[in-house]
Parts: structure tokens; sequence; C-alpha cells
């Protein structure tokens, strides 16, 4: 049932689930709106509980539709399309194409504005920077790898739960770039005094997935090479996980610095993480065979 639940969801998605009903931040944006009109707006925004209660409300009711019933085709089509709004990155995906557009046209500074929009804060050339394909390999693990670990874990609920912090990390996130879209502005004014809280949580949801990912690089990509920045961050509970991702992906790849901003690149990042899908997905399908998952 999971692993043929990940497979129908990321064929899926790959074929064209798009549009805005497969996003989880437009699902977020009517949750609350609908909050605020039902509910007391101002005890969500000052209660650590209250906030708390409030981003767990839709992993418990998927939960509730996921025991409406046991029928095998109810599960199978409630597990596809939690997976679809979960994986949902239709914004990055245009953004990607626009990026390899600019490139191909000689554009810099546009390739350069696009980057930022997927979430790349520095280029390679600045201090405590990071390439494209770097910002690639932690988009790619934050909205398949991630979300796919946890929905093995606990299930659909666990995936929602996932989906709904990244969520809203990557608001509050985007709220310090510019300014957020009409229909998220009132969810990023209430979770913005619990930021902090809410990247610990984020960072704590990151933690053993990002290992396995890494560990994932070194198997499908040069093993000598990154085994060294993989085992540096092994038991390190500190250090962002973006910078585990991110650095082990760069050198069990071994992208040569004169490639960096192009789209050789972004090529070569994108073969590896898309390996990567399909060694959780080895490794889904090896649990189900020995480990009796279901």
């Amino acid at each position: 049932m999971i692993l043929i639940s990940i497979l129908m969801a990321l064929i899926i998605e790959r074929l064209g689930a798009r549009s805005d009903y497969w996003q989880i931040d437009y699902y977020l944006a009517h949750y609350q709106k609908w909050s605020y009109q039902k509910l007391s707006g101002d005890w969500i925004a000052k209660s650590n509980i209250g906030v708390m209660v409030w981003m767990v409300v839709p992993a418990i009711l998927v939960a509730l539709l996921y025991n409406f019933s046991d029928f095998f085709i109810w599960e199978l089509a409630l597990n596809v399309c939690v997976l679809l709004v979960c994986f949902g990155c239709a914004s990055y995906r245009r953004s990607y194409k626009a990026y390899l557009n600019a490139l191909a046209r000689g554009d810099n500074e546009a390739a350069t504005l696009y980057a930022f929009q997927m979430g790349q804060t520095k280029t390679e050339d600045e201090p405590h920077g990071e390439t494209f394909g770097q910002t690639l390999a932690w988009i790619n693990f934050t909205h398949y790898c991630a979300v796919m670990f946890w929905f093995v874990a606990l299930g659909a609920p666990g995936a929602v739960l996932y989906a709904t912090t990244r969520t809203m990390v990557e608001l509050l996130k985007d709220k310090t770039n510019a300014e957020p879209p009409e229909n998220q502005r009132l969810c990023v004014d209430m979770l913005s005094q619990h930021s902090a809280r809410l990247g610990v949580l984020f960072h704590a949801l990151n933690w053993f997935p990002a290992r396995l990912a890494g560990f994932g690089y070194l198997i499908i990509g040069n093993f000598s090479k990154g085994t060294g920045s993989w085992l540096k961050y092994l038991l390190d509970f500190k250090t962002c996980n973006r910078k585990v991702i991110s650095e082990t992906a760069l050198a069990a790849e071994q992208i040569e610095q004169q490639y960096f901003g192009c789209t050789y690149e972004a090529a070569c990042m994108m073969r590896l993480v898309k390996r990567n899908v399909l060694f959780y997905l080895f490794i889904v399908a090896a649990l189900t065979l020995f480990a009796g998952l279901n």
C-alpha cells in the first residue's frame, strides 16, 4: 500500500498536477482564514499551545478521514491525494524553467533573480553562500524525500504535519525577503512571533531524513568524496540540515567550480536528486519485502 501510493503520487505529479488544488499552501490559506473567522485569532497567535494545536489539526483531520473506511481503494486514493498535495512545488517548477530560459538567452541577472525566488539566499561567490545546484538539492529533499520519510513513518497524517511545518517555515522566511501574497498574509502575521519554535520543530523533523538522504547521495554518487562530508554531520544535532544536504550533495556529485551557475550544474544536480528519490523508493521496497511494511 505505502509503496504503491508513493509510486502513483510521483507518476501523477510528474504528469502534471500543477494547479493550486494540489498545493498545500492553498489549503493552509483557507484553513487560516476559517480559523480567524470561527476562532479567536489572537488566542492562536499569542498562545504557544494554540499555534501548535492549530498546526496539528490538519494532520488529525486526515487521520479521521483515513479511519472513515478500511476499504483498500479509499485508503489508496486518500494516500495519493495527500502525497500529491504535500509534494506540490509548482511555483518552484515555474521558477526553475524560467531560470533555465534566462541562462539560455544569456540573461544572468534574471537567472539570479529566479534563483532567489527558489530560495537561494546567497550565491556561491558570497561568504556562506551556496550554488544553485545545492538549492535544488534542498528543495527536492523538503518536497519529496522528507515527505516520503514521514509518510512511511506516520502515514498520511505524518506527511501532512511535515508539509504544514515546511510551508509555514517557508512563508516566514519569504516574509523577510518580500511582502507575502494577500491570501497568505494573515497566516504569516499569525505565526511570525513563533518563528523560532517553528524553526526548531522543522529542524527536528528534518534531522534523521537529512542523514538518510545524505547516505543516499553517497550510494548513488561519488562515495569516496561524499563520505567525509556525511560523516562530519552524522551525529551533529546543531548544524542546519540545509547545510548537511547541500554540502553532501555537492561532494557526491563533484561538480567543478567552473560550471557553477550554468545549466550543466543544474542538470547534474537534478539527475542526482532524482536518483536519490529512487534510493528512497528502494528503501521502502526493501522494508515492504523484509520488514512487513504495509
